[in-house]
């Protein structure tokens, strides 16, 4: 440690890799949750083109959420592993690329979608 300054301690390390399990769990939970709780609004919803149309857009953004989610819990872990500060500044602009990248392709695909559900729509 006195050879780097900037070195992370490892009980450091320890501590924030299992605060992120922790709270990797939470957020499992709370998906689980919201994805059952859409399920059952959207299962209350009457049958229609409009409606099978809608759950494709909200199923794919529920699925999106959960990738993002998964990256950014992925993140923190990577960086809880860092040996350094250099390291955690690597991982961070590798992760802001790779994010950029992903919200691009799936506002592409979301707009696909919606775009596809409103011609299906009796008024599309």
């Amino acid at each position: 440690m006195a050879d780097n300054p900037f070195a992370i301690p490892q009980q450091m390390r320890d501590l924030t890799e299992q605060n992120m399990k922790q709270a990797q769990a939470a957020y499992e939970q709370m998906t689980d949750f919201m994805t059952k709780a859409m399920g059952a609004w959207m299962g209350s919803m009457p049958a229609n083109s409009t409606v099978n149309g809608f759950k494709e857009v909200q199923d794919r953004a529920v699925q999106f959420a959960k990738q993002n989610g998964e990256a950014a819990f992925a993140l923190v872990d990577k960086i809880a592993k860092a040996q350094n500060f250099q390291d955690i500044l690597t991982v961070q602009a590798r992760f802001a690329q790779d994010q950029m990248q992903a919200f691009a392709t799936q506002t592409q695909e979301l707009h696909r979608l919606i775009g596809d559900a409103m011609q299906k729509s009796p008024r599309g």
